[in-house]
């Protein structure tokens, strides 16, 4: 083995420190390999759930085998052209593209995994040189014939069709939310007030004395408006933002948050920890301002009714900064995966239609069901093919399994630990 191995050397660009895990024949198998299998298979099936532990000793035994049917096919004198590699790895790099959203999201997944596309094609390379190498093999030896009778695949169908044939309903919606805001004359008092409260601190006043007079927030009003100290990370975000912003001493105007406007005052930092008051002059909702949003739901909902493009009103009047541009698009749901209320109102829906206005925490949606196709069992015509392929598979992967450690007593084969 020694000798085999010297005269073998180190494969191109792999450092003589990298360790050697396995040796087949006389080609060693080295840690570098394995991982850059793991990697390869991390982007081509973006599976980032199973453990390294697993998908460590699955891509070594597969490197193994590969290598068991590659020495059977020299000696048997099988070969491929660099042509069919060629266009092997061709298609085999485009399939992976088709996977990915864009270009864009396809060089991201693998500068995540720390490749390159030049790495990736050559890992393609090897993998496929042997693959092919084993499937001509594995025709040589009839391992690739295998026959599946009706009868079997009909079995298989009814053994297993909860499990296989089960097609979850699908929607896809789309929708114009309209958050529930404070009236016109409830946010003027609130900038009133916010603007008093500046001049007040402005003239002297002391932060903490005016927050314990002033502030809504009932938690820090009664200590003068503190938070204590605190990570900047720990601070709502819209707080951080101003705080970071400050130097010690420093008081912010005032902004507006989610319950009203608050001003801000940053007593010391010490690197990533700040001590910082506040005081929030609330804008309080009304019932009032709930009927105003709901009838304006309903006005625009009558429009889309009376012929008006819903992408276009969503454009006009949706509040959800994630999809007001894309006409209110929210894309393709598992019916099951719906969280009320959404469940039940898509439940009542048909294609086509658009909901009465719905409530949610986020306010006010009209959702609109562009499709929605129901839970199914597919029956076994539509399943037969996809079964005899499995069957097929499997079949043949038994088959190789046999071989496997029938050949496996002439080629010489070492794990290392």
């Amino acid at each position: 083995m020694l000798v085999c191995l010297a005269a073998t050397g180190f494969p191109a660009g792999v450092s003589p420190a990298d360790s050697i895990v396995a040796v087949v024949g006389a080609t060693p198998v080295l840690a570098s390999e394995v991982r850059q299998g793991m990697d390869f298979f991390r982007v081509a099936s973006m599976d980032t759930l199973t453990p390294d532990s697993v998908l460590r000793r699955q891509v070594l035994e597969q490197l193994v085998d590969n290598l068991v049917l590659q020495e059977k096919a020299r000696e048997d004198t099988i070969e491929v052209t660099r042509e069919e590699v060629n266009l092997a790895v061709e298609e085999n790099i485009q399939q992976m593209r088709e996977r990915f959203e864009d270009e864009d999201a396809f060089r991201a997944a693998l500068a995540a995994e720390g490749l390159t596309e030049r790495d990736l094609r050559e890992r393609y390379e090897d993998d496929v040189r042997r693959k092919l190498l084993s499937q001509r093999l594995m025709e040589k030896e009839g391992l690739t014939r295998a026959y599946i009778s009706p009868a079997e695949a009909q079995r298989f169908y009814e053994a297993n069709r909860d499990s296989i044939a089960l097609v979850p309903g699908r929607a896809t919606l789309a929708h114009i939310l309209l958050p529930v805001t404070p009236s016109e004359a409830a946010e003027a008092e609130g900038q009133r007030r916010a603007a008093e409260v500046l001049d007040i601190l402005g003239r002297g006043g002391d932060f903490a004395v005016v927050a314990g007079s002033f502030s809504d927030d009932s938690e820090t009003a009664r200590n003068g408006g503190s938070w204590g100290w605190r990570d900047i990370s720990e601070l709502p975000l819209d707080i951080a933002l101003v705080a970071d912003q400050l130097q010690p001493g420093q008081v912010s105007p005032p902004f507006r948050s989610l319950e009203g406007y608050v001003i801000l005052k940053l007593d010391s930092r010490s690197g990533d920890r700040v001590r910082v008051r506040t005081i929030l002059l609330e804008v309080p909702l009304y019932r009032s301002d709930t009927t105003r949003v709901r009838s304006l739901a309903s006005r625009i909902r009558e429009q889309a009714l009376a012929g008006a493009a819903f992408d276009s009103l969503a454009r006009e009047f949706s509040q959800d900064p994630v999809t007001a541009d894309s006409g209110g698009l929210l894309g393709e749901f598992f019916l099951d995966g719906l969280t009320a209320p959404f469940d039940s109102v898509v439940a009542a829906l048909d294609s086509g239609d658009i909901s009465e206005p719905v409530l949610s925490e986020h306010g006010f949606h009209l959702v609109k069901l562009f499709d929605k196709q129901e839970e199914r069992v597919m029956d076994y015509l539509e399943m037969q093919d996809v079964i005899r392929n499995y069957l097929h598979q499997q079949k043949t992967a038994e088959k190789l399994e046999l071989y496997l450690e029938r050949i496996s007593e002439t080629v010489f084969v070492k794990r290392f630990d």
